[in-house]
């Protein structure tokens, strides 16, 4: 049985529209949670103009998520909460969490307050959630969070040869090992990595393995078996390499502007 995917939604009165192009775009959902502050459902005679029309619709919009996930068999429940302090969410999503151990998590971020959001961004900082904003009824994006200072890349010149190699490739499209390789060698810099005693002039197989190892470290790239092999490796950039190579990429051409 496949391990639990819990997504953790932003209350909001459109909430019931993201949710569709969630269920769409991410995989496998098994459990459904709507984070909400409790004064949603309290309907008080103070509250401002706009509140008046905007919690109905909130209420709404909630139960139309539930409606949708009942065929579904997703599992649907709201977190309702006291206010939208980072405590509160803390604590509320921390508990919910608790019960699904080996769950992987993923956040939307794009209904509720801005305080809301920004609460349960930290969150899922915390439990290194995927993050998710749903910019129109028919898009998704995900919130790309660096493991790493761009610095720690620019430190050694053949990591950013490496990632320059494999976006090369058509997107989601592999590399193999033995073509990075020979690639790499004729783009290689004489460098130093980290616990090696003097500086390699040119890359031997440990050095290219530690190349290596250090973007899957950061998440950069990942790593599989060729098709129909059990030992020849094969790479490609993750999405958080290719943000990396185009934000180096980008640093590069403003470089080049400014020595004009």
């Amino acid at each position: 049985m496949c391990n639990p995917h819990l997504l953790f939604m932003s209350a909001g009165e459109r909430v019931n529209q993201t949710f569709p192009i969630c269920i769409k775009s991410l995989e496998s959902i098994t459990h459904t949670f709507i984070v909400v502050e409790e004064g949603v459902y309290h309907d008080l005679p103070d509250d401002p103009e706009h509140l008046r029309s905007v919690k109905p619709q909130i209420r709404q919009a909630i139960d139309s998520v539930r409606t949708i996930c009942e065929p579904m068999a997703i599992s649907f429940a709201v977190i309702r909460t006291p206010d939208t302090t980072i405590h509160s969410i803390r604590d509320a999503i921390l508990a919910t969490s608790r019960q699904y151990p080996e769950a992987r998590y993923s956040f939307n971020l794009s209904g509720g307050t801005k305080m809301l959001s920004l609460s349960l961004f930290i969150m899922a900082l915390w439990l290194d959630a995927q993050i998710y904003l749903t910019p129109s009824d028919d898009r998704i994006e995900q919130v790309l969070i660096p493991r790493m200072h761009l610095d720690d890349v620019r430190r050694n010149p053949n990591y950013i040869t490496a990632l320059s190699i494999l976006s090369h490739r058509d997107t989601g499209n592999w590399t193999s090992r033995q073509e990075f390789g020979r690639e790499l060698e004729k783009r290689y810099q004489p460098s130093r990595l980290s616990g090696d005693r003097k500086m390699t002039r040119r890359p031997n197989r440990g050095t290219i393995t530690k190349i290596l190892q250090q973007l899957i470290e950061w998440s950069l790239i990942e790593e599989s078996f060729c098709q129909n092999s059990r030992k020849a490796k094969q790479y490609r950039l993750t999405l958080h390499g290719e943000f990396a190579w185009k934000v180096l990429q980008a640093e590069d051409r403003d470089i080049a502007r400014g020595a004009e």
